[in-house]
């Protein structure tokens, strides 16, 4: 078995750094990475526009977004590997209710 350290994890980890600096308006996120894919990050939002923020940061073209459902929730997401990293960012939601946006 090959032993893991956080040091396999220095690309991600930096590049999540970087990007808190650069772009401290950034929406939060639930990021999830593994020692097994060190190079990969999973990130969960809340809203589709922060996938929208998020793709934006990382200059991802529009085009690689993609909608679809998990369940009978609507799903955002787009996949790409910037800086050496795999990102995975995706939001599941509520639809808005035409009440919410009248409201």
């Amino acid at each position: 078995m090959n032993a893991r350290t956080l040091a396999t994890q220095t690309a991600a980890l930096t590049c999540l750094a970087g990007l808190a600096v650069s772009h401290p308006h950034l929406p939060g996120a639930y990021i999830t990475m593994s020692q097994h894919i060190p190079d990969e990050l999973k990130v969960l939002l809340d809203s589709p526009s922060a996938v929208e923020a998020w793709r934006e940061a990382l200059h991802v073209p529009a085009e690689t977004v993609v909608a679809g459902r998990l369940g009978d929730r609507p799903l955002l997401e787009f996949r790409a590997t910037v800086y050496r990293v795999a990102f995975h960012v995706y939001a599941v939601y509520d639809p808005a209710t035409l009440e919410a946006v009248v409201s």
